[in-house]
């Protein structure tokens, strides 16, 4: 059986996967995933405390790199990807397999170097946002690539600019990542404008128009006082095609990609490729960066 530990108990996502492989009544549980989550450390003693008790988790440790040599992976759930770094680094040089939950980072840097040292120790890893592996999303990532090319796409979800999980990028992340899915890494330039504030902490809808050398084009319509969901449109050389996304299914699904991952049971190259992962963390600054300064910011500068 596969030992997992828990870095981060702050968020929900804790509990999403745990239930997942430690409590049979769940009705998403994964029979067949031949894993448990056995161990957990988190910033908040109380939180941390429910998280285990609630989904089974047997030890509970006081400091991060405690489960170095308890558990046969880890993944990282804390919401503020500032910390991501830092959490998986001692995991990542000791070849413990490592699953970082979305956002890898919130600065570009991070991002490359949580990449590098992962490549360098030759440790099994991946990251990403769950959203891209749900039914529908795939669905629509599948007829998207039936339109000839997609030359301008518009994705549409929640976020906040002044979150203080680390700005934008923690939930912005879920828009961008489908973006980057389905037209591709390689955006030259990102410009992002935020209306008025809606919300009691400043906060406005946001809109950020990212462009390819090509003349590929997206539009990321980031919201505030919206309904919750998702949404995308695709735009291509002979069709286009557009649907709100039923993403329920998204921590089933999504675990159910990693898990192998965790093994180290994958061959060839990764489901997310790496240069996903650092581009997404690229726009979602470059669209911080764009509204702060009120410019296009290029991405060969982040």
């Amino acid at each position: 059986m596969l030992t997992i530990g828990l870095l981060g108990s702050d968020n929900s996502h804790a509990e999403r996967f745990s239930e997942l492989v430690n409590c049979p009544e769940h009705p998403n549980y994964l029979a067949d995933a031949d894993a448990r989550v056995v161990a957990i450390w988190g910033q908040e003693a109380e939180r941390t405390a429910q998280v285990a008790e609630k989904n089974k988790i047997a030890t509970i440790v006081k400091e991060p790199t405690d489960m170095i040599g308890q558990v046969d992976a880890v993944i990282c759930v804390t919401r503020h990807g500032g910390l991501h770094l830092n959490l998986v680094r001692p995991y990542l040089e000791a070849g413990v397999p490592v699953f970082v939950d979305k956002p890898l980072a919130t600065e570009p840097a991070d991002a490359r170097e949580i990449v590098a040292l992962a490549e360098t120790h030759k440790t099994p890893f991946t990251s990403y946002s769950t959203v891209r592996f749900s039914a529908d999303t795939q669905a629509f990532w599948q007829t998207a690539q039936s339109l000839g090319g997609v030359r301008v796409g518009v994705y549409s979800g929640p976020a906040t600019r002044r979150s203080v999980y680390g700005g934008v990028i923690f939930y912005a992340i879920h828009s961008i990542e489908l973006m980057l899915m389905v037209q591709g890494t390689g955006i030259e330039w990102v410009q992002a404008v935020e209306g008025a504030a809606v919300d009691a902490a400043g906060n406005g809808n946001m809109t950020a128009i990212c462009g390819w050398p090509d003349g590929g084009m997206a539009t990321l319509e980031l919201t505030v006082d919206t309904q919750y969901s998702f949404q995308a449109v695709a735009l291509g050389r002979e069709g286009s095609h557009h649907t709100r996304l039923n993403i329920s299914d998204c921590y089933r699904e999504g675990m159910k990609r990693f898990l192998p991952v965790l093994r180290g049971e994958t061959r060839g190259l990764p489901e997310v490729p790496t240069a996903q992962m650092i581009e997404a963390i690229c726009v979602g600054k470059a669209i911080d960066l764009s509204m702060d300064r009120g410019e296009r910011i290029d991405l060969k500068d982040l």
